[in-house]
């Protein structure tokens, strides 16, 4: 498991409307992300499917995505080498900021070994943190 934490400079509302608002629009927080597709959405999970590109490597992953105030978790229901979650946590700090962790729980499909990549989890934090408070 590997997690970071910043604090923006947002309300916990306006925070968690961004976190809701990734689901459909990653492209605006995450890193080489593109063609997003949602196959299936109701109040209670949204499954998605998109494209995440890196310097390495191009991958289709699928995933299933649940809400509950203050948390969004990202469930991969198809990755060619991955399986695991992420999840997104805002907590309330004050009036103008909130903490926001990103958590990553992944896993080698094969070995069963765990991945973690702060370098990826960091810049998603980050790019995460600088769309809410520009926008």
């Amino acid at each position: 498991m590997t997690e970071f934490t910043v604090t923006v400079n947002a309300s916990l509302e306006k925070v968690w409307s961004h976190l809701l608002n990734k689901i459909e629009h990653p492209e605006n927080f995450v890193p080489g992300v593109s063609d997003v597709i949602i196959s299936e959405k109701n109040t209670e999970f949204v499954i998605r499917q998109m494209t995440v590109t890196t310097p390495e490597t191009t991958t289709i992953l699928k995933e299933k995505i649940t809400f509950i105030p203050y948390k969004v978790r990202f469930l991969l229901l198809e990755h060619p080498t991955m399986e695991g979650y992420v999840d997104n946590d805002a907590k309330f700090v004050s009036e103008e900021e909130t903490e926001m962790t990103f958590t990553t729980n992944w896993n080698d499909k094969t070995s069963k070994a765990a991945i973690g990549n702060l370098e990826l989890l960091k810049s998603a934090v980050l790019k995460t943190k600088k769309y809410i408070e520009e926008n």
